[in-house]
């Protein structure tokens, strides 16, 4: 079998494995909820609930085959990026597989996209402040029916509603319809970050331009809550590369403004402002300002988990960031592990189906295990090299 011949095989078997993930996001999908009456849809989405929701031992032991899955192929194809074999042409390809696929996707494991359309909602349909009301204002609207968190009121920047607004208004009062437009934003803004990081790292570091984009566009942690939960920091973080792709073309007041539209989708990446006033655009800076932005992405995350909770989805924008650091091969390794550890902290709830005394702690330490382990192979490989070389 030819080179070309096992390229289009691992494309074929990864293609096929997005599929699984498409299929097994409506196991997961809420009881209150019906997204069409037909009944072949019908009996389809019985099964799964049955899966889902009955045979949870089952269901976990498939939600981890597909992440081994999705972690096999990343690594083949970082591999194959490391060995200068994979064409950024082909990484493009891969990265529209996995939106066409995942686009039809049910958001299995967050009810963030519920809380994002009915925020919208509040505003265009109901005709009041989304900083003022909440979903428990109105009982009688049956698109709250499938809704987590609604006592809260609107929790994010003023940027990010008047982006969800020509989606929402796209929907035409359909459910259904709503939830595709906003599963489109998300899917676009995936798309937008990989090109991104591609025209930054042709700039920046022009031998590691496919390993860059495969570091970010194929992390089963940015399939699954990018494109699969479709949360709100895909889109902060397309937003602020962009921003960084326009000072690196010296247009800095489009970078400034671009840069304060995603500081004000979320906030997280408006802690990158000492770094965007000590850079500037400037060439010679660039590569020291790339580092420091990551640092501040990954602190203010750190901040936000602590101040709510560890979860998955938090790490979307440091992976972004991270990933314009393609010659940082620990930085890389750590970042690896810790998404590993994030997306096993599904599978206690999966398997259980309740925030139990157990599934809590387990959850912390599927979490961290696996990047603690990271760190001590890194250390006793590190010191054993040192001893070889003593």
């Amino acid at each position: 079998m030819s080179s070309e011949q096992k390229r289009n095989l691992a494309i074929l078997l990864y293609g096929l494995t997005l599929g699984s993930l498409l299929i097994y996001s409506f196991s997961q999908i809420d009881l209150n909820l019906t997204l069409s009456g037909n009944p072949w849809y019908q009996a389809f989405q019985h099964k799964l609930i049955l899966l889902g929701y009955y045979e949870r031992p089952t269901s976990t032991v498939i939600y981890l085959l597909i992440l081994l899955l999705l972690f096999a192929f990343q690594m083949y194809w970082l591999k194959a990026a490391k060995k200068g074999t994979l064409s950024e042409k082909t990484v493009w390809k891969l990265s529209l597989l996995s939106a066409s696929v995942l686009l039809f996707s049910y958001p299995a494991f967050s009810h963030d996209i519920f809380n994002y359309i009915f925020d919208t909602r509040l505003l265009i349909t109901h005709h009041v402040n989304p900083w003022q009301f909440t979903a428990l204002d109105f009982p009688l609207d049956l698109w709250t029916r499938f809704m987590r968190w609604t006592h809260r009121t609107y929790p994010y920047g003023p940027t990010w509603l008047l982006i969800t607004i020509p989606f929402y208004v796209i929907g035409m009062g359909k459910f259904s319809m709503t939830l595709l437009s906003f599963k489109v934003l998300g899917a676009v803004s995936y798309l937008i970050c990989v090109w991104a990081i591609r025209r930054i790292l042709t700039v920046s570091s022009p031998k590691d331009v496919s390993f860059g984009m495969v570091l970010f566009a194929l992390n089963p942690l940015i399939l699954i809550e990018s494109l699969v939960s479709t949360h709100i920091d895909t889109t902060m973080a397309a937003v602020f590369l962009l921003a960084v792709l326009l000072g690196m073309k010296g247009k800095n007041i489009a970078a400034w403004l671009v840069w304060a539209i995603s500081g004000g989708i979320k906030f997280v990446t408006a802690f990158t402002f000492p770094a965007w006033l000590w850079w500037r655009g400037r060439e010679e800076r660039l590569q020291t300002a790339l580092v420091v932005m990551f640092l501040l992405v990954m602190c203010a995350t750190v901040a936000a988990a602590l101040s709510h909770e560890l979860l998955p989805w938090y790490l979307i924008t440091p992976l972004a960031a991270g990933a314009l650091l393609p010659g940082r091969r620990t930085l890389n390794v750590l970042m690896q592990a810790f998404t590993v550890g994030l997306l096993l902290r599904y599978a206690p709830y999966l398997l259980k189906g309740e925030y139990s005394a157990w599934v809590k702690t387990a959850r912390e330490w599927v979490t961290f295990l696996p990047l603690l382990g990271t760190v001590v192979f890194l250390w006793l490989r590190k010191k054993s090299f040192s001893l070889s070389s003593s």
